[in-house]
């Protein structure tokens, strides 16, 4: 088949992600080659548009429904597309899923896939990261003005839940995480993509006990159960995997439906400094650090020894030592309470505040 055919794909799957870091070229074809077969990446050339629902492909591809159904199946199971209801309707719709963190996700966490085929794609999405991280130093003040303003805030901190102070005039928030399992019925746990990845590069996490930390939840829950990429678990083992990473001093991230930070929570994220893909996309140069959070630390100067524990725990270098004393950069502060769980001394609360949006550009690394 042309490598022209597998580009347009290409092209495709980018224009759909709306990322300006995405590239159609070498490495997403080598991405996509790694994934599919060239029926599958000829089918991709229907996604004009980045979501069609079942009977609109069908009116495109003339296929039987069993044929468009193993077709659609195959691609959810490699994490190119994602079956969402339609709203109102019985119908659903395939979204066409970008190759950053959807793809990455989706085909790296898969129970089934051969281990050299995902050490393979964990070197291509490397590589993708790279080329990523060359773009946006090289076109760093164009590019900066896009990332505050046109791309979605993709995630939301919720703190370590025990060491909140909330006061008592103000309802117990709904970011707490046990509330937020509590409101699910469908809850899948799959391992971390960016832990699994460092791992399959010889570079594994140094902070996690367990690389089993992703929550997922109602459709997004049933997707991964569906296509072997998580298992189902109960309410009360999705809080014990949450106890677990707040003891490990990983930050709890949200991640909502169609990236609307009103809309459902489908997924819990439990990420660590050193491999989350936010977190590294930050220290490396390619992306801000761009959240919401409703928390902030307060410090009891009285009780602070200067151990330094909050400045080796701190997930995003918000907090330093200035003459023997623990201080927070409030404009960098994520309010994820890692510090606060972490102080041998107790010096520090979380404190709830209204919320913040926190924006911190990447570095600009030295060539």
């Amino acid at each position: 088949m042309s490598e022209k055919t597998w580009l347009k794909a290409a092209k495709i799957i980018v224009r759909a992600s709306g990322n300006p870091l995405f590239q159609a070229n070498d490495t997403m074809v080598e991405m996509l080659q790694a994934l599919l077969n060239e029926e599958q990446v000829k089918f991709l050339l229907n996604f004009r548009k980045p979501r069609l629902t079942f009977q609109e492909l069908k009116d495109k591809t003339g296929m039987s429904d069993a044929d468009l159904t193993e077709m659609l199946n195959a691609l959810m199971d490699n994490g190119l597309l994602m079956d969402w209801p339609v709203k109102g309707t019985d119908e659903m719709e395939y979204r066409l899923l970008a190759p950053v963190a959807d793809t990455f996700e989706y085909s790296l966490v898969k129970f089934n896939r051969p281990l050299e085929q995902k050490k393979k794609l964990a070197r291509i999405f490397e590589k993708m990261f790279q080329e990523g991280v060359v773009l946006t130093q090289t076109n760093y003040e164009s590019l900066m003005p896009i990332f505050k303003e046109k791309m979605p805030i993709f995630a939301r901190i919720i703190p370590i839940e025990k060491e909140m102070t909330v006061p008592q005039e103000k309802v117990v928030p709904y970011l707490e995480a046990s509330k937020i399992i509590d409101d699910q019925d469908v809850i899948a746990v799959s391992e971390c993509p960016c832990k699994l990845e460092r791992a399959l590069l010889g570079d594994p996490c140094k902070t996690a006990t367990d690389i089993n930390r992703c929550l997922h939840f109602g459709n997004m829950g049933r997707y991964f159960i569906e296509h072997n990429l998580g298992k189902s678990i109960s309410r009360e083992e999705a809080k014990q995997v949450l106890k677990e990473a707040d003891e490990d001093g990983l930050v709890h991230k949200t991640f909502h439906d169609d990236f609307n930070l009103d809309q459902n929570e489908n997924a819990i994220c439990s990420c660590c400094k050193c491999c989350c893909i936010l977190f590294q996309s930050y220290y490396r140069g390619a992306f801000p650090f761009h959240t919401l959070t409703s928390y902030i630390v307060n410090l009891d100067e009285s009780k602070c020894e200067g151990c330094g524990t909050c400045v080796e725990k701190c997930p995003i270098e918000a907090v330093s030592l200035i003459d023997g004393i623990s201080h927070t950069d409030e404009n960098k502060c994520i309010g994820c309470g890692v510090c606060v769980h972490h102080c041998p001394n107790k010096a520090r609360t979380l404190v709830q505040t209204e919320q913040r949006e926190i924006y911190i550009p990447p570095p600009i690394i030295e060539q």
